[in-house]
């Protein structure tokens, strides 16, 4: 833990950088994530940075896929390398750009359904990758 603040919702000196549990609820489904951002022990409200959210984005954006019936970010990966594309190529091939793949991959963006569902085919067909080339 980093010294201790005044907290800005309370006031109270009990703020400071740590880890805590968050738990999000998604259309009736429930994650709990170690959170690291600047909690109040005082009011136990807190704020969460840009490098504190991407502690846990992607588990996050994991779960929500789960939910969703999408590609995770890993699935997504691991079947764009068992199709032998890069990143780049993937974007330009299924659409969203050349750093789409990336943000996919890195749970920064959700993969569109229609690019999921298309993935799926894919992984069990990958000799189908030549006609949409």
């Amino acid at each position: 833990m980093t010294k201790k603040e005044h907290c800005p919702f309370c006031g109270k000196n009990a703020y400071y950088h740590q880890i805590k549990p968050f738990t999000l609820h998604y259309k009736k489904h429930i994650i709990t994530v170690q959170q690291p951002g600047y909690w109040c022990n005082a009011c136990h409200e807190g704020v969460i940075g840009n490098e504190d959210r991407k502690a846990t984005q992607k588990a996050l954006q994991a779960f929500r896929a789960k939910v969703d019936g999408l590609l995770t970010p890993d699935a997504i990966k691991n079947i764009r390398i068992k199709l032998h594309i890069r990143q780049d190529e993937a974007g330009t091939l299924f659409g969203g750009g050349v750093n789409a793949f990336s943000r996919y991959e890195r749970g920064i963006t959700p993969i569109p359904r229609s690019t999921s569902q298309l993935l799926r085919i894919l992984n069990n067909h990958p000799n189908l990758l030549r006609e949409l080339a």
